[in-house]
Parts: structure tokens; C-alpha cells; sequence
């Protein structure tokens, strides 16, 4: 029992950094495109839309993935803890790696609605001044 509830709060530790991150990253990013700081990639820094655009998805992909995760660990760890179908520390493991997996699946996903938003080429091609 004690061995569930450790790894338990073990798979809570990146769900809840990841909604932790999306809801500190409202305030803390910088309003216009700075390199080093916010979600920075070619094409989320060729404007302030762009950049706005880009800081607010990836907010809103890291709360909603991280408290998606929560509820997924909660339920699994519960399941688990009930019925002992499988050993604390595997299903750790494969929590993780879903937690790893949907951390990463963010930066495409906030590419792809950036080019869904501000089109593939117009906002790679414009430089910064022009977009404002």
C-alpha cells in the first residue's frame, strides 16, 4: 500500500508541472517575441500575433494535457491499488512515458495551429517589423 501511494505522487510530478507551467505561463512570458524566453520556435517569432498566439495555445495545450494526466494517473493508481493488476513501478513506468509523450506532442500541435492561424509560408516569410 505504502509502495502505491509513493509511486503514485512520483506520476503526479509531471501532470502537475505541466498544468503548474500553463497556468504560470500567462504572466511570465514576455509580450512581444524575445529569443531565450516563451515558446520559441521560427515561426511563433515572426510577430507579436504570431508570438501571442503561440504563448496562449501552448498555455492552454500544458493545463489541459497536464490535468488530463492527473485524472488519467488518479484513475489508473486507483484501478490499480483495487485490483493489483500490475506492479507499482510498471505502471509507473508507463505513466511516464505517456506524460513524456504528451509533454512532447505540445510543440507540433501549437506548429500546426499556428499554421493553421497565420497560414505556412506568410509567417515564416515576413520579418518581425511587419507584423508588429
Amino acid at each position: 500500500m505504502t509502495q502505491q501511494m509513493v509511486f503514485w505522487m512520483i506520476d503526479l510530478l509531471i501532470p502537475g508541472g505541466m498544468a503548474a507551467i500553463g497556468m504560470a505561463w500567462r504572466g511570465l512570458v514576455p509580450r512581444r517575441p524575445c529569443p531565450g524566453r516563451g515558446y520559441c520556435t521560427p515561426r511563433s517569432m515572426r510577430g507579436g500575433t504570431a508570438w501571442r498566439f503561440a504563448q496562449r495555445c501552448f498555455s492552454e495545450l500544458c493545463v489541459r494535457f497536464g490535468f488530463a494526466l492527473i485524472l488519467l494517473v488518479s484513475a489508473d493508481r486507483a484501478i490499480n491499488l483495487a485490483t493489483h493488476l500490475m506492479p507499482a513501478a510498471r505502471l509507473s513506468y508507463l505513466n511516464t512515458g505517456i506524460a513524456i509523450f504528451l509533454f512532447l506532442s505540445i510543440v507540433p500541435l501549437v506548429e500546426l495551429n499556428l499554421i493553421g492561424r497565420f497560414g505556412r509560408e506568410e509567417s515564416l516569410r515576413r520579418p518581425c517589423a511587419q507584423n508588429g
